[in-house]
C-alpha cells in the first residue's frame, strides 16, 4: 500500500445520474494511491456528448447526495462554478494554480475517454498540469492510435507510486474491475417506468423520484 499522501486526485464526469459505478470506482482509486480524498468533479456544459438529461444543479445536488455519507470522497463544483465551457485543460490549470507547482494533480478518467483523448481541447497539454490515470478492464489491451501510443511510450509508467512522486507528466493505464452500471442504462430503466435501485444510491433515486427526473412520474392519489 502507498503511504497516504497530499496529493489531488479529481475524476470528472456527467454524472447523468451518478451509479455505483462512478461511486466504487473513486473509492478503489483513493485506496489504490492512499490518499485520504477524491474529487468528484460534474462537468457543467459537456462538449464531448449531448445534451444531459438532468441539468448542472440538478446532477451537483445528486452527487452530494450520493457522497454525503463517505468521507473520502468529496463533490467539487470547480466547473460549475467557471464562467466558461467545461473544458479540462482549464479545470487543471486552475487546480494547479490552486495547490501549488510541486503537489502531484492525477486526472482519472475511463478507457472510453482516453481513446477519444485527442478531440479534446488542448489536450497535448494536459501532462504540463497533471498525470493521467486511465481506468482499464483486466485483459483489455485496445489499440491506440499513433499519438496516444506515442504519449504513452514517453510518458507512460505501470507503477502507480510514480503519480506521487512527481508534480504532473506521467501516464499510468490502471486495471480495474468495473461495475457495469452506466449512467444511460439507468436513465433508460427510469424512463420506462421499472425500478433502477442498486444501480443508483438511495438517496439519489429519492431525488430523482422528487424532482421527476429523466421521465419519471409521480403517480398522484386517487
Amino acid at each position: 500500500m502507498i503511504e497516504a499522501t497530499t496529493a489531488r486526485v479529481i475524476f470528472g464526469g456527467t454524472y447523468d445520474p451518478v451509479h455505483h459505478g462512478h461511486l466504487r470506482a473513486a473509492v478503489e482509486i483513493g485506496e489504490a494511491l492512499g490518499v485520504n480524498q477524491v474529487d468528484l468533479i460534474p462537468a457543467r456544459d459537456p462538449v464531448h456528448r449531448g445534451v444531459p438529461g438532468a441539468t448542472a444543479t440538478e446532477r451537483l445536488a445528486m452527487l452530494e447526495h450520493a457522497v454525503s455519507a463517505e468521507p473520502t470522497l468529496r463533490v467539487n463544483a470547480i466547473e460549475l462554478e467557471a464562467p466558461r465551457e467545461s473544458y479540462t485543460l482549464f479545470t487543471l490549470q486552475e487546480l494547479r494554480t490552486e495547490i501549488g507547482a510541486e503537489t502531484p494533480l492525477i486526472l482519472v478518467m475511463g478507457m472510453d475517454a482516453f481513446l477519444g483523448l485527442e478531440s479534446w481541447r488542448g489536450w497535448q497539454s494536459l501532462l504540463d498540469c497533471a498525470h493521467i490515470l486511465v481506468l482499464m478492464r483486466p485483459g483489455y489491451h485496445p489499440s491506440l492510435s499513433p499519438a496516444l501510443q506515442q504519449l504513452q511510450s514517453e510518458h507512460g509508467t505501470e507503477t502507480l507510486s510514480q503519480l506521487l512522486q512527481s508534480a504532473a507528466g506521467r501516464l499510468c493505464l490502471f486495471e480495474q474491475t468495473p461495475l457495469e452500471i452506466s449512467a444511460t442504462q439507468v436513465r433508460k430503466i427510469i424512463a420506462s417506468g421499472a425500478n433502477p435501485r442498486y444501480l443508483i444510491p438511495d438517496a439519489v433515486w429519492r431525488y430523482i423520484q422528487e424532482n421527476e427526473l429523466y421521465g419519471f412520474k409521480r403517480t398522484e392519489p386517487n
